[in-house]
């Protein structure tokens, strides 16, 4: 069991509160962007603001000097160039920079990406989804006339070494559980955001039982350019990990890794309508088409054999929490899903009052897994809870946008008819009885084969492919009957 300093955490209650606005830039319509290098990182200049983003000295030393412009050149458009919905009267980008290789990849993946946006805004205008293509089509994006910088290529990966996001998710945690008994050497990584110090300092304290338990160092890097997203909103966060995929190339070089891990399972390719009719993926980015996309920009712009995948693909969310916690307890007890995006009223790692918490709690009890055991602290089976779950849409709280689509609707009716099966009660459960039991019965065998079968692996490394699979049916055949 963790000790009880792990499990509560006093300590988040001294943390200031987080900026709730943007930094101060001033705009008149255009946005002039440079970037500069410095000692361990570089800097981004944006009119009259500069913000510097700085590595390990261990880490920025090792990477090639002739990768390090182009990097600072990739990173320092993709995380501007969404700009023009966060500061709305820009209408033109001027970059003092060649156009990067980027360029392309990050303007699909975000008009792929904005339907999701869409959906989570308050206002009516900014929930049409045209209205933020348009735009996107209306700000003018101009660069120097110099020649894009293209990396030499460099052999020096290792198809045994792997760098992985990692936040102590129960994604993120099978992965590093899969790669451990596959015998990968693994580099986790977690990249703080400026607008989650509550998140960081919980992540902080379970890395020092985490690398004395399993001999992981968790490395940490302040992502400074974090700045540049909508607070507590949604706009300029459609392509984090995307970001994360350049960020991490020096942590590659300097670990010789052949591959970045993700942690993106089944349903990150889900598909929903939008209001205005546009079919998307809620958590587009994470779909398995677009990482193969980010696969492909990573490895051009890192000049290497890097390759970017995915372990967890083939297989859903519930899936995942039955093998993390029936096959490695040790490391599942340190799984921590919520981003805490406010001061949590307990001292737990998880706020308990958004959808995110309510998906992983009837998951666990699915499993028969007590919740308490992560460290939940309250029953959320009571009354007062049923906003917490996307089957009974409701809008009361922050919902995240794979929850707020329904796209996991079917899944969830899953999890509560285990849950229900083992015995668990209260009044959310009743609830659930009245309006779904039935369905859930008449539907049992093929919610089953769905959530608990093995679907496409397109982004898992073809060398660990056959040992992953048979990891997979090993834990989830005996659900399928």
């Amino acid at each position: 069991m963790l000790s009880q300093n792990i499990t509560d955490f006093p300590q988040l209650q001294s943390v200031p509160e987080p900026q709730e606005k943007l930094p101060k830039i001033k705009v008149n319509g255009v946005a002039n962007i440079s970037a500069q290098l410095l000692d361990r990182g570089f800097s981004i200049k944006i009119n009259d603001k500069v913000i510097p983003l700085r590595y390990p000295p261990s880490i920025w030393s090792r990477f090639p000097k002739v990768h390090r412009k182009i990097l600072m050149q990739n990173i320092a458009f993709g995380h501007t160039f969404q700009l023009p919905f966060l500061y709305t009267t820009i209408k033109k980008m001027l970059y003092s920079m060649p156009i990067p290789l980027s360029e392309s990849f990050f303007f699909k993946g975000l008009a792929m990406a904005l339907p999701s946006t869409a959906i989570m805004q308050s206002l009516k205008e900014h929930r049409i989804t045209s209205n933020l293509l348009r735009k996107l089509y209306d700000t003018d994006y101009v660069f120097s006339h110099h020649k894009t910088d293209i990396p030499p290529y460099n052999r020096t990966s290792m198809s045994d070494r792997a760098i992985m996001p990692f936040t102590f998710g129960k994604d993120s945690l099978l992965t590093y559980a899969l790669a451990k008994e596959l015998g990968l050497k693994v580099h986790p990584i977690y990249i703080s955001e400026p607008y989650s110090p509550y998140e960081e300092l919980t992540k902080k304290l379970l890395s020092e039982p985490f690398r004395r338990e399993f001999h992981t160092q968790i490395g940490f890097l302040k992502n400074t350019l974090g700045v540049l997203r909508e607070p507590y909103g949604w706009f300029g966060w459609e392509l984090q990990l995307t970001q994360y995929s350049l960020m991490l190339l020096p942590y590659v070089y300097a670990k010789r890794a052949g591959y970045i891990l993700f942690s993106n399972e089944q349903s990150c390719d889900d598909t929903v309508i939008d209001e205005d009719g546009f079919r998307y993926n809620p958590v587009f980015e994470q779909s398995h088409g677009w990482l193969l996309q980010n696969s492909l920009m990573a490895s051009v712009i890192g000049g290497n054999s890097l390759s970017i995948g995915s372990l967890l693909e083939p297989i859903h969310e519930i899936a995942i929490i039955k093998i993390l916690h029936h096959r490695y307890p040790k490391i599942a007890k340190y799984q921590t899903s919520c981003d805490l995006p406010y001061k949590p009223k307990s001292d737990g790692r998880w706020c308990e009052n958004c959808s995110k918490c309510g998906r992983m709690y009837i998951y666990l009890l699915a499993h028969g897994i007590q919740p308490k055991t992560i460290g939940f602290k309250r029953d959320l089976l009571w009354s007062k809870y049923h906003h917490l779950y996307t089957i009974f849409s409701s809008n009361r709280i922050r919902e995240f946008g794979y929850d707020q689509s329904e796209a996991g609707k079917n899944e969830q009716i899953l999890a509560f008819y285990l849950a229900y099966k083992r015995g668990i009660r209260g009044p959310v459960m009743t609830t659930f009885a009245r309006r779904f039991l039935a369905f859930a019965k008449k539907h049992d065998r093929t919610l089953r084969q769905t959530y608990f079968g093995i679907h496409s692996m397109r982004t898992i490394p073809a060398d660990l492919k056959p040992k992953v699979i048979r990891i997979f049916h090993q834990e989830l055949d005996p659900l399928l009957k």
